[in-house]
C-alpha cells in the first residue's frame, strides 16, 4: 500500500470539498458569482450595529482560516492555505434600512442584493449585512460555500454567540486540518466503480429534464423565494410526513412535495422529454461533532432518478424516493462518493466541472435539493435581541440553476426555492409556493 507524505498541519481538502470547488468554478463563469450562500438570523427589535461590527470584528480576528485560499501542496493534494494570525483584511459589514411597512418581499429582494454581490478577493469568504426594518432587524451572514456548509455555517454563528455570552473559548476544540488521504487507493477505486456504476444508470435517458438557464445578462443574479411555516404548521407538516412517508422521513416526503410541484411547471411548458435527476445534499456528521467541524465541506449527496410518469403520481413518487433512499444507504453510495471523489482532487477545476456534466450530457441535475434538518443554532437570542426564525438563502450552482432547500428553525420549517434570474416567472413562482403549501396540508 503507497502512502504519499503530507504535512500534518495543513487543512488538505477533501473530495467533496473539491467538488464544491468546482460548483464554485461553474457559477462563476456562469454568473460572475460563485457558489455562495447566505444564512439570515431575523430579530425582534434592532440589533446595536456599533456593537455588533465590533463584536464581530474581535471574533473574526480570532479565526484566520476565513481568510484562506486553495493552493496546491508539494505531493499535488489542494489545501486550504491559512494566513498568519495578524493578516487580516477588513471585516465586510454594511447597513441598510428599509420603511417602517416594508413587507417580507422587500426585505428578502434586499437580502437578495447581498448575497449576489461577488466577494472582492480571492482571501474573502465571509461579510456581514444588517438590515432594519421596522420593528425588526437581520442580521445576515453571505460566505464561501468553500469555507462553510449550511450547518457549519449555522455553528459559526452559535459559536459567536457562546463567546458573546462569555460562555467561554471552544476554539481550540474545533479542527483545522485535515489529512490528505493519500492512502488506501484500493478501497478508493472500487468506491468510485460504485459511483461511476450509478451515474451510467442515470445518464441511460440523459439529458434529464431540466428548465432552460436564460443567457446574459438576465443570469447574472439568483432570486429567491421564501416559504416559512409557523410552528403550528410545521407540527402538522411533520405528522402528516411521518404519517404517509414513516417516522423520521420528512426528508423523502418534502422532497416528493418538491418533485410534483416542479413536475407541474414542467408539464404547463410541455417539456417532457428525460426522466428527473434531483442531487440531494445530506450532512454526513454525527450531531455531536458539528462543533468541532465548523469548516469546510462535511456533507454527500444522494442521488435519485424519477421517472416522468411517476412525478405526478404522489404515492407512487413517495414510494420511488423512499425505495431508492433505502438502496443508496444500504449500498453505501454516499460513503463511497465521499470515498471515491479525492480521486478526483488531481483534477484542475475547469477540467472536473466538464467532467461531471459528461453522464448526463452537459446536465448536473434537473434541479438540487437539501433538507438541513433542525438548526445548529441552539440559541434564542443572537447578541441580546431575540432570534423570531432563521432563514438559508443558498445561490444554487448553475448548472442546474434551480434548487429547493428546507430546514428547519426552533421548531419552524423554512422552504426556498433558489433560481437563475428569468428561469421562471412570478406567476410560476407563486403557482408553485401554493400547490406546496396545498401538498404540505397548509
Amino acid at each position: 500500500m503507497v502512502h504519499l507524505p503530507f504535512s500534518k498541519n495543513k487543512r488538505y481538502l477533501t473530495g467533496i470539498d473539491w467538488i464544491v470547488h468546482a460548483f464554485d468554478h461553474m457559477t462563476k463563469r456562469a454568473t460572475g458569482a460563485g457558489n455562495m450562500s447566505q444564512i439570515v438570523l431575523e430579530l425582534d427589535g434592532a440589533a446595536p450595529e456599533d456593537e455588533l461590527q465590533q463584536c464581530l470584528t474581535r471574533f473574526i480576528n480570532k479565526y484566520p482560516v476565513v481568510n484562506g485560499q486553495p493552493a496546491r501542496d508539494y505531493n499535488l493534494a489542494p489545501y486550504w492555505k491559512i494566513p498568519p494570525q495578524g493578516q487580516r483584511p477588513p471585516l465586510s459589514f454594511s447597513i441598510s434600512r428599509l420603511s417602517d411597512g416594508a413587507g417580507g418581499a422587500e426585505v428578502f429582494a434586499r437580502l437578495a442584493q447581498a448575497v449576489n454581490a461577488p466577494f472582492k478577493s480571492r482571501r474573502e469568504h465571509l461579510g456581514f449585512h444588517l438590515l432594519y426594518a421596522g420593528k425588526r432587524s437581520f442580521v445576515a451572514m453571505t460566505f464561501d460555500h468553500r469555507l462553510f456548509d449550511a450547518r457549519g455555517a449555522e455553528a459559526f454563528l452559535g459559536l459567536f454567540q457562546e463567546e458573546f455570552e462569555g460562555k467561554g473559548e471552544c476554539s481550540a476544540e474545533i479542527s483545522l486540518t485535515e489529512p490528505a488521504h493519500l492512502c488506501r487507493w484500493r478501497e478508493k477505486f472500487k468506491a468510485g466503480q460504485h459511483v461511476n456504476r450509478a451515474f451510467l444508470r442515470l445518464g441511460e435517458k440523459a439529458p434529464p429534464r431540466v428548465l432552460p438557464i436564460p443567457s446574459a445578462p438576465n443570469r447574472q443574479r439568483i432570486k429567491f423565494k421564501i416559504i416559512p411555516f409557523d410552528e403550528q404548521q410545521t407540527a402538522a407538516i411533520v405528522d402528516t410526513a411521518y404519517n404517509e412517508a414513516g417516522y423520521l422521513l420528512l426528508m423523502p416526503y418534502v422532497l416528493a412535495v418538491a418533485v410534483k410541484v416542479l413536475h407541474g411547471i414542467f408539464a404547463a411548458r410541455d417539456i417532457r422529454a428525460g426522466d428527473y435527476v434531483i442531487s440531494v445534499s445530506i450532512d454526513t456528521r454525527p450531531p455531536e461533532k458539528v462543533g468541532q467541524e465548523i469548516f469546510f465541506n462535511h456533507l454527500s449527496f444522494f442521488l435519485f432518478l424519477i421517472q416522468g410518469h411517476e412525478a405526478g403520481r404522489f404515492p407512487a413518487l413517495l414510494a420511488s424516493i423512499k425505495r431508492q433512499m433505502y438502496d443508496q444507504v444500504k449500498s453505501g453510495l454516499p460513503s463511497d462518493i465521499e470515498e471515491a471523489s479525492t480521486l478526483m482532487r488531481i483534477v484542475p477545476l475547469p477540467i472536473l466541472s466538464h467532467l461531471m456534466r459528461l453522464h448526463l450530457k452537459g446536465q448536473i441535475a434537473s434541479f438540487c435539493f437539501s433538507y438541513v434538518g433542525e438548526t445548529a443554532y441552539t440559541y434564542f437570542r443572537f447578541m441580546r435581541n431575540k432570534v423570531c426564525n432563521i432563514f438559508h438563502m443558498p445561490r444554487v450552482p448553475v448548472p442546474p440553476g434551480l434548487g429547493i432547500f428546507f430546514h428547519q428553525s426552533h421548531g419552524k420549517l423554512n422552504g426556498v426555492l433558489s433560481y437563475a434570474e428569468g428561469m421562471l416567472s412570478d406567476d410560476e413562482v407563486n403557482t408553485m409556493v401554493h400547490r406546496m403549501e396545498s401538498l404540505l396540508g397548509v
